[in-house]
């Protein structure tokens, strides 16, 4: 499984840690489709800050948030819609970089 599907599957499910897990120690995650909801960009560096932002995230929301229709462009680049509450965003997330290992070191997620 490449890891943009892995990375797809764990937010599906809220599973925080496995998300942070997918990312480099110094991995990047920004987050501008937060903006549509009139929230601050999410601007993460470093997989602990992954997972312990996300770990809230999936705390506050009751679990994973409602992600529909996938639609892989690319092995680094998907597009899908994600429920924030009563409004329903298409995004667009790529990965720009990867280690050595496969991790993330680099993820840009978009509203469309």
């Amino acid at each position: 499984m490449r890891v943009l599907e892995e990375y797809m599957e764990c937010m599906k499910k809220g599973d925080n840690i496995g998300l942070a897990d997918l990312f480099n120690d110094k991995g990047v995650l920004h987050d501008t489709s937060f903006l549509k909801i009139n929230a601050d960009i999410l601007h993460l560096e470093g997989k602990m800050a992954i997972e312990m932002m996300f770990h809230h995230k999936f705390g506050f929301n009751g679990g994973p948030f409602n992600i529909t229709n996938i639609l892989y462009k690319s092995h680094d680049n998907v597009r899908y819609f994600i429920e924030y509450g009563d409004v329903v965003i298409p995004v667009t997330a790529y990965i720009s970089e990867v280690d050595t290992e496969g991790k993330i070191m680099r993820l840009d997620i978009y509203p469309l």
